[in-house]
Order: structure tokens, then sequence, then C-alpha cells
């Protein structure tokens, strides 16, 4: 990472990726991270690895409210952790780890948070025929319509917008850094 870039951001200590399945946040937090030499932290593997199960078979086992309580205590743990360590990094939310009021407000106020808004053809294409979404069974596009509509009103109290479409990853990337610095 090259100076100017470091000392722009050198304020920002987390940044949360929020928005749709499929529209990139694991992808793109990855990448960013190692872009910026940072920690990057994706919530759902966090949580896969300490529940020993995949996100589909929590919800199916135990339901999404404990699958949502889950979520909410490994965020604020993994982001307390951060800043009391001082430790940047790039967190990835799952598409519905924003609807609690308890996290948005807690991400909002500890993070930069970054939506990164795709076009509803490009999520349907890019998430397909994913029978382990466990929030888009059956019809998933109008499902993903659904959810989209339910979920935007927080979305857009995201910090910053980012429209991901025709944008590669390290586009995506490079434009998260220039909007934040």
């Amino acid at each position: 990472m090259n100076n100017e870039i470091s000392n722009n951001i050198n304020n920002i200590k987390l940044i949360t990726l929020i928005g749709m399945m499929g529209s990139g946040k694991t992808t793109c937090g990855s990448f960013l991270a190692k872009k910026l030499e940072i920690s990057f932290i994706d919530i759902d593997s966090i949580i896969e690895l300490e529940e020993n199960l995949k996100i589909s078979k929590i919800f199916n086992k135990f339901g999404e409210k404990y699958f949502r309580s889950i979520e909410e205590k490994v965020i604020f743990l993994k982001v307390n952790e951060h800043l009391e360590q001082n430790i940047k990094a790039v967190i990835s939310l799952g598409g519905g780890g924003f609807e609690s009021k308890k996290t948005r407000e807690f991400l909002l106020n500890n993070s930069k948070v970054i939506w990164l808004n795709t076009d509803i053809k490009v999520l349907n294409t890019r998430v397909g025929k994913a029978s382990n979404r466990p929030m888009i069974q059956g019809n998933i596009e109008n499902n993903i319509e659904i959810l989209l509509n339910k979920r935007i009103k927080n979305y857009q109290k995201a910090h910053l917008k980012i429209n991901t479409d025709n944008l590669s990853i390290n586009d995506l990337c490079d434009k998260i850094i220039e909007d934040i610095s």
C-alpha cells in the first residue's frame, strides 16, 4: 500500500461492507484488506467455524432468530476486539447482518459502513440456483427482490454507497479507497 493511501485512511480503524448476498462483500473485503494490508473479518465464516455448521444448516436446525443472535454476538465481539487492540480491519457482514438496530447503530458508530449496491439482475445471476442460501429458497429471483425491498431502508443508512455494477473487484476496491480517502 502506498503512503498516500495509508495517510488518507489512517483515521479509519474499521471498514464494514454491507449489501445483499451476491454483492461481493466477501470477495471484495478479502481483496481490499490485502490491498490495505489490514485484517479481514468474514462474519459468516466465523459463525460457521464457531458453530461447526454451515449457515444453511444453522437456519434449518435452529432458525433465523438463533442465527441472528449468534451473528450479533460475533459482530460485537470482533469489532470490540479490533478496537481495543487498535487493529484495523475490513469486515464482511452477512446480507441480513445490518437489519438489527442495535448492530446497525454499533457499526455506524464504530466503523465506516459501505453499502455495496448491486443491481437485482446482477444479484440474480451471481446467486443463481443457490440451494445453500436459506433466505431465498423457492423462487430465487422473487425472494431476492423481496429481501432487497425489505433491507434497502437500512442499507441506505450506510456512510457510503458504491454501485458495484460493471466494476471488477480491483476497480471496486480502488473506488472504495478513493471514496474513503
